[in-house]
This record gives structure tokens, sequence and C-alpha cells, in this order.
């Protein structure tokens, strides 16, 4: 322990010193002296006589105490942790008491004894009360620094058995008059493993202290609360946002967090692709057939972890069972994510901090093109409309006028972007080949984060401002693609008696987001266009000037799609403590979020080759949404903790929780806009606006419980339990009570144990749950038919006229149904060994998901409505989860190594589909009892049809013993696959089935895309203020069913292209002249001759074609520098690091090029940032 005000005085002392150069040396002697002996003897021998001290303590520690009268005098501690039992549990009544009858208390009956050195009181069980005056003095100097070079102020230099010592200065630099030449020295800072060596007379010594895992007790953030990891036995995950944040070039704080926990899974949220991208996460796999996502808490309150800047959070804690989670009760069914924010603490100075980084973004992952001649020849072999483009230009010609262009391009007078005139057939040649997918994109985006924080604090006081600004510009041309947030922060918390304690957390954030509004009828990630295809602007026959539908074109033509989101909370925490032992907290919570959408389409002409004109949207319109949710919540709960024996811990929590949700939302639709540029609704003249609203509201309120009990740390169990209720819900089933049982045995505290464990093994603790959850998560009003109306637009009759008021049917709903349940079983076992250096934790668990709500029923299309939802469906996900890491110091050199891995399967075992139909009518997997979440259903590819399987080239009639198909009638190059079931209907035949579990035709389950054995490595190393750290994420296991532009050679016929990796297409030898014998059998792809005519067939689900989705991705590798202290100390600096950082560095993945494994589809660009910065702290 180290009290600031002393630090104060050294580094006053050291700065006069160095900056003080114009006064004589002998002045600044004279100077030095007086100050020391005015300010350390004078003050220090009346200030020892008259400090007093106030307190009144029941079982708490020694550590405890000692702190407490830090914060109320000016005394710091030192001693040797081997020497005190800083966990021994006093009890101390003191009414301004004199310090040293307080201390007196403390350590009675015990062997400690103290003394005072000025302000300093050491503290060991070895001083002596002998004089050592008559022994001769060795004088004796030395430097203490940390494992990083860095000097360790404050540090406690005692002699062995003896009361003589002192403490080193601003540079860890010590000298001490010892009593002989045999002395031994003991050196202790808080934090550090304490050290011991032996006195070399006439030699300055170096010690290097190293951190003290085991001291430091982890504190784990839990329902309502805080735990001692120690004492932890449910399944609770917990970072720091600093340790996994870093320097890292990230906006939202959910891309910081992806790989750094074992069983939270971060994936992005392809719906909002782009600049601020958000991201979605799933604790532990499929919870639930209707979806569903983590509550996340902010400060105990539920919040958007997208609009919270990284740079304000402390920590973030992941509760993945039942018995961690279910005091969150119905909400908690997904699992919990309490996000704690970074709050002041009493007692500390006066720091101001700030912080940037500017990256550069690059496109990255693009796939590669063909050519313009590789796409030609293609064209050819697929004998698309008799060898001519579809603008009527002669491919063959095209290829020998390309050709031509490649050798000598002043041969060809073009325009534009190379468009050559044929003189004979007045017909466009396009020449000019570039990448249309890279013309779209700048060189680079670029993105700026800029944090200041101001935060202090008094023994009574503490508070803490925060600012900070995000901005980042996308990398496709036009700058349309852009995101900004703006966010502040203002905390205080006052004690304004013993008993009582007021804070006041206040938030708000604003976010903009932007993005491109193209073409109806041309996407912007179009695959379909060729290398060839022209730039820039043609001429229509008219003789209008018109953009091309090129990606780059339809960026420059496009609109705006604006976002802006806002959100401010309060916070008001009051704390009481009538008891000892007890704490009474009640939390008031108000947030608004509320959001304004405007998506404005122009109508601009433009062109194809085709030469005619075309608009981006048939009207210009501007669509509105005004989305907006007040949220009020109160939170009362108390506390209460009782020791007795030095071997029974009782912790008793209980309380209750209201939360209500008031949504509203605003859209109107107007159209035919005066002026494009400038849209609004009241200037639209269109004459049908559309205006709509909806209102949602819901209330949950739940009491709750929590019981802690430990017997000397040994054994461990808790109990949780919520009664709750959802206004979601019918009446007569709003409410639920669920409630866990944890149990934790740390049997590496047992005395059997001592013999192996030595000292070695910290800990060994295995734990066990069960508990129960339940799901609130639906819609209000399930349990109410409504009817909407149908828009003007789509009513398809009129009544005099005119196009009459339309309403939907109702729905079919059920009054009686109620809560998924949640139950979940989980083991897993702690280890920490080798002074903490080596942590270890694993976990299995099996969780239920039980009445699930779905339809109840198979009801005829005649009825006109769907079945109601009712609980009867189930499903069971098993799982396991390791993390493992090490940490150490050779010398100077430090490292660290951290390792997490886990894997889960889900399965339904229960659900209303007695055909046990496999598919959906849109193609998409059916539930059924057995059936496996990812499942990919397909067929087993047996090589191409080749010449061999037919009786000749005519009629092309399979030979006896081939394989048919139904519906198909094969060609050589086409797909072949194997006949897995025949029956009396089908045989040696092809086909679907009827389409059943039992009878699927000759499909079968060829695959799963769930992720699995997903996994985390973090790496690091430090070396005299240098770290150099290495995050590395993926996924070992998965299988990846695509099928789009991009995965198939001409997906789009004549229309198409293809690239670089679909140039291996099955071609016959000379089929011109009947010889269809393979020029490849082994091709990559079928056929593509025949115009691609059974390219559907093709294409189905199967093995060939289905992708390995593993990847591992080299996600961040920082370098910073932390400047030494002693540079910093002359400008009054704390710290100062500058650093190097670069996101997304590489992905080994066999995927093609244009997926990412996380997305799976080709749509905004995938790219890496590399960004640089500092941050400084004063």
């Amino acid at each position: 322990m180290q009290n600031n005000f002393s630090i104060q005085v050294l580094r006053v002392v050291k700065s006069f010193w160095l900056t003080s150069k114009k006064i004589p040396r002998t002045m600044r002697l004279v100077i030095l002296f007086l100050f020391c002996f005015v300010g350390l003897t004078n003050a220090t021998d009346s200030y020892a006589q008259s400090a007093k001290v106030t307190m009144n303590v029941r079982n708490q520690t020694v550590e405890d105490v000692l702190r407490a009268i830090e914060k109320q005098t000016e005394f710091s501690f030192f001693y040797n942790n081997a020497h005190i039992n800083l966990k021994r549990l006093v009890t101390i009544s003191a009414n301004r008491n004199d310090i040293f009858k307080v201390l007196d208390e403390v350590f009675k009956n015990t062997n400690v004894e103290y003394k005072v050195i000025d302000k300093k009181i050491i503290l060991s069980t070895e001083l002596a009360s002998v004089e050592q005056a008559h022994q001769e003095k060795v004088k004796v100097s030395g430097r203490v620094v940390d494992a990083a070079g860095e000097p360790v102020i404050g540090a406690s230099v005692i002699e062995k058995g003896s009361s003589n010592g002192t403490i080193t200065d601003m540079d860890g630099n010590f000298t001490l008059n010892v009593g002989s030449k045999d002395a031994i020295l003991e050196i202790s800072y808080i934090g550090y493993q304490g050290q011991s060596l032996k006195v070399t007379p006439g030699k300055t010594l170096s010690v290097v202290l190293k951190e003290d895992t085991q001291s430091l007790d982890e504190v784990v953030v839990v329902g309502f609360g805080v735990q001692k990891k120690a004492n932890l036995t449910g399944a609770v995950s917990q970072v720091k946002m600093d340790d996994v944040l870093g320097s890292r070039p990230v906006v939202n704080a959910m891309s910081a967090l992806q790989g750094a926990m074992p069983g939270l899974q971060i994936t992005p949220n392809n719906d909002a692709a782009g600049p601020g991208q958000s991201k979605s996460f799933n604790i532990r796999g499929t919870t639930s057939i209707n979806g569903g996502g983590p509550l996340v808490l902010i400060d105990n309150v539920p919040g958007d972890i997208d609009m919270l800047n990284p740079e304000d959070i402390e920590s973030v804690s992941v509760l993945k069972d039942a018995a961690s989670a279910a005091i969150y009760g119905a909400r908690a069914a997904f699992g919990v994510i309490l996000v704690t924010t970074k709050k002041a603490k009493k007692g500390d100075g006066f720091h101001v901090n700030y912080n940037n980084n500017f990256g550069f973004q690059s496109s990255i992952n693009r796939p590669e093109q063909a050519d313009g001649l590789e796409w030609m020849q293609a064209y050819l072999d697929g004998e698309f409309n008799a060898g001519k483009y579809y603008t009527g230009q002669d491919i063959k010609t095209w290829m020998n006028y390309l050709t031509e262009y490649r050798k000598n391009p002043g041969k060809f007078q073009t325009t534009g972007d190379g468009v050559y005139v044929d003189p004979e057939t007045g017909l466009n040649y396009y020449l000019n080949e570039k990448d249309l997918y890279a013309n779209m994109l700048d060189d680079y985006g670029f993105l700026q984060a800029h944090n200041v924080s101001l935060s202090g604090g008094t023994d009574k006081l503490a508070y803490r401002l925060s600012l900070g600004y995000n901005s980042e510009q996308g990398i496709l041309i036009t700058d349309k693609d852009r995101y900004k947030r703006l966010s502040g922060s203002a905390y205080i918390s006052a004690e304004i008696t013993s008993w009582l304690t007021q804070s006041v957390d206040i938030r708000y954030v604003q976010s903009d987001k932007n993005m491109p509004v193209t073409s109806d009828k041309t996407g912007l990630y179009d695959m379909r266009l060729s290398v060839v295809y022209p730039e820039g602007s043609l001429t229509l026959p008219d003789g209008t000037s018109l953009m091309t539908n090129t990606p780059s074109n339809v960026l420059r033509m496009a609109t705006d799609n604006n976002t802006i989101r806002d959100n401010a909370r309060i916070l008001s925490k009051t704390v009481l403590k009538p008891l000892k032992g007890l704490e009474v907290a009640f939390e008031y919570t108000f947030d608004k979020t509320w959001s304004n959408q405007n998506v404005n389409k122009a109508s601009i002409d433009y062109t194809t080759v085709e030469l005619a004109k075309i608009q981006t949207a048939t009207t210009s319109s501007l669509e509105t949404t005004h989305q907006s949710t007040d949220y009020n919540a109160i939170n009362l709960y108390a506390n209460y903790r009782y020791s007795w024996n030095d071997t029974h811990n009782l912790s008793l929590m209980g309380g209750f929780n209201q939360e209500s949700s008031d949504w509203k939302k605003l859209y109107t639709y107007s159209y035919d806009m005066i002026n494009e540029k400038y849209p609004s609704h009241s200037t639209a003249t269109g004459e049908n606006k559309v205006i709509t609203d909806d209102h949602r509201v819901y209330t949950v309120r739940g009491a709750f419980y929590r019981v802690n009990y430990d017997y000397k740390g040994k054994y461990l169990f808790e109990t949780n339990g919520r009664y709750d209720g959802s206004s979601k819900f019918p009446k007569k089933n709003r409410f639920g009570f669920f409630p866990s049982v944890s149990v934790g045995w740390n049997i590496a505290r047992e005395n059997f144990m001592k013999p192996v464990a030595g000292d070695w093994l910290s800990d060994l603790k295995l734990r066990g749950t069960w508990g129960q959850i339940g799901n609130q998560g639906i819609d209000p009003y399930k349990f109410v038919p409504t009817m909407s109306q149908v828009e003007k637009k789509d009513v398809a009759w009129l009544v005099n006229g005119a196009k009459p008021l339309t309403l939907n049917a109702p729905g079919l709903v059920s009054d009686s149904f109620t809560w998924e349940t949640v139950e979940t079983l989980d083991f897993g076992f702690d280890i920490t060994a080798l002074n903490g250096r080596l942590q270890s934790t694993f976990d299995w668990y099996r969780r239920d998901t039980k009445d699930m709500l779905a339809p109840g029923a198979e009801l005829p299309s005649v009825v006109g409505a769907s079945a109601p939802l009712q609980n009867t469906a189930d499903l069971r996900t098993k799982g396991w989860e390791l993390s493992l890491t090490w940490r150490d110091r050779i010398g100077a050199w430090g490292y660290n190594v951290g390792f997490n891995l886990y894997d889960s399967k889900t399965v339904v075992t229960k659900y209303h589909n007695e055909s046990k139909i496999i598919l959906k009518s849109d193609g998409t997997n059916n539930y059924y009892e057995g059936y496996e979440i990812g499942s990919i259903w397909g067929y087993v590819t047996d090589g191409y049809y080749t010449a061999d399987d037919f009786e000749d080239t005519n009629t092309w009639k399979l030979k006896e013993g081939v394989v048919t198909v139904d519906g198909v009638s094969p060609r050589p190059g086409d797909i072949k696959y194997q006949n897995l079931r025949d029956d009396g209907s089908s045989t040696n035949r092809i086909d679907t089935g009827d389409g059943t579990f039992d009878n699927p035709g000759d499909r079968k389950i060829i695959g799963n895309n769930s992720l699995r054995l997903q996994y985390g490595i973090n790496l690091g190393v430090n070396y005299k203020g240098f770290d150099l750290s290495v995050l590395l994420q993926g996924v070992g296991k998965r299988d990846v069913w695509i099928s789009d532009a991009r995965r198939w050679p001409f997906n789009s016929g004549q229309f198409g292209s293809l690239f670089k990796d679909q140039l291996d297409y099955w071609k016959p030898v000379d089929s011109a002249n009947g010889d269809w014998t393979a020029a490849n059998p082994n091709a990559e792809y079928f056929r593509i001759y025949g115009q691609g005519n059974n390219s559907g067939y093709n294409t189905r689900a199967q093995t060939k074609y289905l992708m390995n989705g593993s990847y591992l991705r080299v996600k961040n590798v920082t370098l910073s520098y932390n400047f030494p202290k002693s540079w910093l100390a002359p400008v009054t600096l704390t710290s100062l690091k500058a650093f190097v950082s670069c996101e997304n560095l590489h992905t080994f993945t066999k995927l093609m090029k244009g997926y990412d494994p996380e997305r799976l589809s080709w749509g905004y660009p995938f790219y890496r940032t590399i960004s640089f910065g500092f941050n400084v702290t004063l």
C-alpha cells in the first residue's frame, strides 16, 4: 500500500531539483534541506501525535482496515506480504482514537510490530527492540525496478530482524545503513513478490520485483453485485475492456470482444454492413427456434452496447449458465452480458487522459474476374446466342479486336471507356479491360477516434467526465458510406455520511450512419458485368449521353439512407449502510432512445450496353421512420454479509426489480418530389402518401434472491431465484418462478492435498450447477387477435371507382401459452497453479429449452391463417468450453499466452411435425424431432456424366444401369449423383422422394453450417516498455453451402460473367465433330455448353460444392511503446504510450475469394485497417 501524498512529495522534490537549474547548487541544497527538515521532521512528528482514526468495522480483513486508515490519514503502510496475514478478520470500534491505539488493537495477540519512518509505517514480525548502536554500520545502496525496467517508487526496504528501513525514491533508488556486512534486506511492494537478499558491501544492489498474481484477489461482476473469482460456482467469464481493446481501431465494443471469451459467439450483422457495422452475439449456441439474443445490461439496466464508447467500459462479464443468470429470470434465457462502465474511485488523484487512433482501411479479398478474352472464349463455349453477345456483337470479331487492341491501342479510334464503333455494322465493341469492383473503391477509407477523460476524488467524493468522438469514412467512392458517433458521460459519487452514499451517472450518445441508396434495377454488388463492360457514359441513338450501370456509376447516382440515433440515460444509485455488514441499494434508471431514418430515392436516367434509357427508381420518394423507446427501471436490493469463527462466511441478497418499455414508431412515405436534391414530405406532389404508426408497451416485474455460503473457502454453496411476471403473456400465465443451485469444492485447500499440491497448486475447484430460466423474448400482444390494414397500392379491386379500405383477416391466437423454460446443467473446474502463472477453466453443459412457442397444429391453407402459437416444442444443446492462460517473465522479458476453445451441438427433441417434412416451401430447413440445428440436406456427388453413359449422341438416351434423374435429361458434363434410395415408384433414379425424413429421396444430411470448435488465441510479449500483442480468432469446423452469382460460372446465363477460379469447367474434346469425350475429366465445374440449360440441376446442394468454412484469422497485431516514467516526470506526465496496430491482417481459409468466413456473402467490401496513435495521462 502506498499513499498518493507520499508519491506527490517525491515528485515535487524531484521536479524542483530538475527544473531549478538557474538557482545555485548550494542554495538548492539548502532549500531542499529546509523543505525536508520542516516538512518531514516537524510535520511528521506533530502529525503522528495528532492523527486520529474513526471506524466501526466488524469481521473485516486487516487489508481493508489498513486501507481505511490510509484514507483517513496521510500515513502509508509498507510490509512484506509473507509476514503479514492480510486476510485475518478483525473487529475495530474507534471514535477519533489515536492511530497507534488502533494499530495496537488490529495486531493484538500477534507478533506483528510496527515502526514509523516519516509518514510511513513499516510492519514486520521480526522487528527487534535492541539498539544496534554498538554495531558497525555498513552503507548499502541499490535500485528497485519492475520486470519492465521501470523504477518502483515507494518500495519498502527493511533490514531483516530490525526496525531499520527506508523506501525507494522517484528513481527506485535507496540508501540504508545496516548493522553488519552479513545483513539481509527484505524488499516488498504491494502487488509484487517480496525478495530477500544478502548485503554486498561496496556494490550497488539491483533488484527486480516480479508481479505477485496470487496476492491480487480478482473480483468478478455478477448479477446485482460482485464476487471473488475464487468463490464463484457458476459459469461466468469476465474480461477487462482495456485488456481486449488495447489500441485497436474498432468503433464498437463487440468487435473488441470477439474471440476473448469461450462461449461468446460474435458475428457480423449483414443487415448493417459498412462503417459502424453492428455485431450479433450468441452465448453457447442456439437457445430457441424463435431466435433471440443475450440480455445486455449496462450498469444493471438493458442497453445497446453499440451506442457505448468502448473507452468508457471497465469490464464485461458473461453469465452463461442458469445458476449465474437465474437472478435475471425471464429475460436471461439466452445468457446475460453485464457491462460495467468506468467510475472514479474515492481517494484517487486528479488525472486527465487523452488517447487517439487514426486508421486507414483498404479493401481485401476481392474476387478476381476473368480477363476479356477468357470471358469471350467461355461465352463461345457456352454456345450463348449463337456466338453473338446479347446486344449483337460477334464474339469472335470482338476477340480479334481485343487481341489487336492489347498490342496496339493507338490503332483504334475509341471514345469514352475504350468504345470502338465497328465501321461495317456500327456496333459498339468495348475494348478497355478494368476491374469494375476496384473502380468503386477509394484508395483507402479513413477512421479516427478521440477520447478524453477527467477523473479524481477525495476521501468522500469521486468523479469522472469523459468525451468521445469516432468517425469512420468508408472505402466506397463518393463518401456516401460513413459513420460518426459523439458520446459524453458524467459520473459523481458522494459519501454524504458514513452510512449514506449517493451517485449519479449521466450519459448521452449520438450516432450518424449513412449508406448509399442505389438503383432499384441495378445492385451495387452486381456480379454480372465483365471486365470490358464500359465505365463512364454511352451515347444513345437519340444523341443523349447517359452513365452506364457499373458499380462506380451506380454509386455516383446513389442517394442517401441516413439514420441518426440518440440515446440519453440517467442512473441514480443510493446506497445505505444502516448496520454492520448490511448494504441496501436503490437504483433508478431512465433510458430514452430515439432514431430518425430517412431513405431518399431519386429518379435518375442511366443506361446499359443495350442503349436503352432506364431510371434508378420509378419515381422520386422519401421514406421517414421515427422510432422512440422510453425505458424505466427500478432496482431495490440489499446485501448482507456475516462471518464467524474465521471459517464460516455467509452472504444474503434479496431485491425487487421492475422495468417498463414504451416503444413508438411513425412511418411516412411520400413520392414525386419537387426537388430531388432536397426532398421533403411537404414538397411531395404524389397523391397517395402513406402514414402508419405502431405502439408497443410491456412491463416486467420480479423479486429475486441469492444466498452464498462457504466454509474456509473450501466448500461453496450458492442458490439464486426469481419470481417473474411479464405483460407479454396472458394474465393467467404471466408469472413464473426460476430457481438455481450451485456447489463448489476447492480441493487444493484440503489438508490431504498439501503433500501433492505443495507450493505449485493454488486452486483446484470443482463446480456443479443446475437452474431454470424463463424466456419472454416475444412481441407483446401475441395473445390478442389483431387486424391490419392493406395498403392502398396492394388492394386489387375497386368500389365505385376507388380502392376501398381493406383489412387483413385476424390471426388465430391462443390465450394459454406461457414462458419458454431453459434448464441448464453445468459441471466444470478451475485451476490456478505455479503462483498464478497458469490458469485454466473447463465447463461441460447441457441446456434444455422446453415449451418453445411454435404452431400447435398443421392447418389446411383454406383456413386462411396460420396456427396459433402454443408451447409445443423442445430442443437440447450440449457443449463444452476450455480456457487456458499462461503468464510469466524471464528477466526483463515478459510474455503471455491465452487460449480458449468451445463447441456445442443443438438437436430438436420435440416439434409438431408429424410428417417430418424436411424442407419448408421456401427451401429452408423445417423442424422435426431429431433435427440437428444447421443441418444441410443435399446429394452425394458421383462425378460427371460421360459420353460412355449414353447409347448415342442423337437421342442422348442413358444406357441401362446408368442412374437417371427425375425431370432432367442429362448430358455429358452434367453432375451425376449417387442413387441412395429405391422404392416402388423409383428405381435407380434421382428424385426428392416425398420430402420427408423417412423418404427424402436421394438426399441426405451432407454437412452442418453451425459454427463448431470456435477458438481465440492471445499472444503477448513485452520488453523494457515495448509491448507486442497478437490476437488470433477462428472456427475449426463448419460446412458452408452458398449458391449465388459469385459461386457459379455464368450464373445469369448470357447476361453473366465468370471469375478466374471458374475457368476450369467441363469441356468436350470436339463436340462439333461428335467427340464428346471429356477434355478435362476432373474439371472443377460442370459443363456450360448448351447455354447452361441444366445449371439448376447442376447447382443443387451436393457434396462436391460444399465448402469448408473453417478459418484462422489474424485479427489484430499491435506494437506499442510505453515511455519510461523517468522521462515523463519532468513534464508532469503520468504515462505516455505510442502504438501502431493492424486489424484483419490475414485470414487463412479455403473459401473462394469474395467470401469472408464470417459473412459468407458478397456485399460491402471486406477491409484491413492499419492505425496509429498515442495515449497520454497527466
